[in-house]
């Protein structure tokens, strides 16, 4: 290349931009996966929006949010503090300004005006004379950027996944069913057995639209609630509600018709492992994604 700036078409063959990747299956959740872990739930817990997360890292999650907020708090307090110490002495300060012109006016200034026969200048004089020596480019008269205290910092917790407001209180348990009996809801959830249905013994797949019984922790397919369920308002005997059903989070499964997040999006400012010195020529690498050749 060896020139200082290069093309639009030049730096777009670089990977200059926003480059965006299609993600397949391997790299999306099922849909009994931790969103934190990133592995199989353990003793999963389900958020009002219907993201799963193992009961562990959900509670160290929300603990450290609560920590970090408590921190926050306690800066932004001591910020507020020290504006308010800060304030008060600028006020003392002028107040004292004022005692000292008031003394000069009605004190010094007569004593002047008798001796050299000549008036005692007014506040309005004072106050312009003052504005006229302001050397603002001396150091004790140059101002000083006011550091914003902020808003007060909130002490909500969030869901890790969503972003939305998370109280422990709205985490409730849930429960899979296995095709060997057992039930998916403790420390053996990363063992064998397929996930099933309980009311239709049907095998569970990431395609699936699954939902889950506040009350019971049971979770079923959407097809079967609306069906088996729903009309009824019952399950095993339990009363259901619409209120106690939560719609779980889809698994992925590659195909961008069912995953809502398919697609990974990262601007980078010339392309990816070519460094910025390559903008002038000055290191050589090999071809990139779109043909060009570095032989420098």
């Amino acid at each position: 290349l060896g020139a200082e700036g290069l093309t639009y078409n030049e730096r777009r063959a670089m990977g200059f931009g926003t480059l965006t990747e299609r993600l397949g299956k391997d790299a999306q959740l099922n849909f009994y996966d931790c969103n934190l872990t990133q592995s199989a739930a353990v003793q999963p817990l389900c958020t009002p929006h219907g993201y799963l997360y193992s009961k562990q890292a959900i509670l160290e999650n929300l603990l450290s949010q609560k920590r970090s907020n408590k921190r926050r708090l306690k800066e932004w307090e001591q910020r507020q503090a020290e504006r308010k110490e800060e304030a008060a002495g600028e006020s003392a300060a002028r107040e004292e300004e004022q005692k000292e012109a008031f003394y000069r006016r009605n004190h010094e200034g007569l004593a002047s005006a008798s001796a050299s026969g000549s008036a005692a200048p007014s506040q309005q004089e004072e106050e312009a004379g003052a504005g006229r020596t302001g050397a603002f480019w001396l150091p004790s008269k140059t101002p000083e950027a006011q550091a914003k205290a902020g808003d007060r910092p909130s002490m909500v917790s969030r869901c890790p996944a969503s972003g939305k407001k998370l109280k422990l209180k709205d985490l409730f348990p849930v429960t899979f069913a296995r095709l060997d009996g057992k039930d998916a809801g403790g420390a053996d959830s990363n063992g064998g057995g397929q996930y099933i249905d309980p009311v239709t013994k049907d095998e569970l797949s990431n395609k699936d639209a699954l939902v889950a019984i506040k009350t019971t922790g049971v979770v079923i397919r959407k097809k079967t609630y609306e069906t088996l369920v729903k009309p009824y308002g019952e399950l095993n005997g339990s009363p259901v509600a619409p209120k106690d059903v939560v719609e779980l989070q889809k698994g992925g499964t590659g195909f961008a018709a069912h995953d809502k997040h398919c697609q990974s999006k990262k601007k980078f400012q010339l392309g990816v492992g070519n460094g910025l010195a390559d903008v002038r020529g000055q290191g050589g690498a090999g071809p990139s994604l779109g043909g060009l050749s570095f032989s420098n």
